[in-house]
């Protein structure tokens, strides 16, 4: 399986959407390496599918195939020293509940071997879509597409690494739409105000990027969420949300166009 999908749009769109965290997806070597029967929660699940819709809008999807735990591609890449907490990790030691993944600590070839043939083809992939962009828009807008459960009790959270990813135009045409579809919103809730994709893309001249964090509860399953696998869901919820998200793609295209 190939480590990441892109799916550009055709013209080519102003607006990419990055999902690094969209597969619960696992390599044959991390199932070996692994505690057999360790659970990796907190994943952004089901997203990949949730926004495939964005290929019909004419929005270019650069996605991951592999999970946040086989290597963490929204992390810079100076953080591949094996560390205890997770946040500050390439390559996870613990769940994000602080659980053991691994009985003995990961080798370095290992390591690298992650990040050859999944984070740079991730990166390389997501640079090479923004500068095909920017060679025929003025502007090229980059939403990093995530979900969560605990940090808010907003159905959406945007990122905007406290105003410096993005312009406060663009913020305003994000919320806008998300609000008009019947969302709630806050923006820079603490631990969702932006990660490294954000950070990186957001910094170069002529593009604005925006983390986009949706809550569990509005598009799996309006229940309680532990240490688990979420991997069924209320197809009649997951539908509802995808057709409101629709909209709000719609809208946000309008809005800076």
């Amino acid at each position: 399986m190939h480590s990441l999908e892109v799916k550009r749009s055709n013209p080519i769109s102003a607006i990419i959407a990055s999902i690094p965290h969209g597969s619960s997806q696992i390599t044959t070597e991390m199932i070996k390496s692994m505690k057999p029967d360790i659970v990796l929660p907190n994943n952004d699940w089901l997203l990949n599918e949730l926004y495939s819709f964005l290929e019909g809008l004419n929005i270019t999807t650069v996605s991951a195939n592999y999970s946040r735990y086989v290597i963490d591609v929204n992390r810079n890449i100076r953080l591949k020293n094996q560390s205890e907490d997770y946040t500050k990790s390439l390559v996870y030691q613990k769940t994000t509940f602080g659980r053991d993944i691994y009985d003995i600590p990961l080798s370095e070839d290992t390591i690298m071997n992650r990040i050859e043939n999944i984070y740079v083809p991730y990166h390389y992939r997501l640079s090479e879509e923004i500068n095909a962009s920017l060679a025929v828009n003025r502007k090229v807008f980059l939403v990093d597409l995530h979900s969560f459960y605990i940090q808010s009790a907003k159905d959406v959270v945007l990122g905007t690494c406290q105003g410096k990813s993005c312009s406060s135009e663009f913020l305003e045409a994000v919320r806008s739409a998300f609000v008009e579809e019947g969302f709630t919103v806050s923006v820079d809730e603490k631990g969702l105000s932006g990660g490294y994709i954000v950070s990186k893309y957001g910094s170069l001249n002529s593009v604005e990027a925006i983390q986009i964090e949706l809550r569990y509860t509005k598009y799996i399953e309006n229940r309680e969420f532990g240490e688990e696998e979420a991997t069924k869901k209320n197809d009649e919820l997951f539908k509802e949300t995808q057709i409101r998200l629709f909209s709000v793609f719609q809208n946000i295209k309008t809005l800076i166009t």
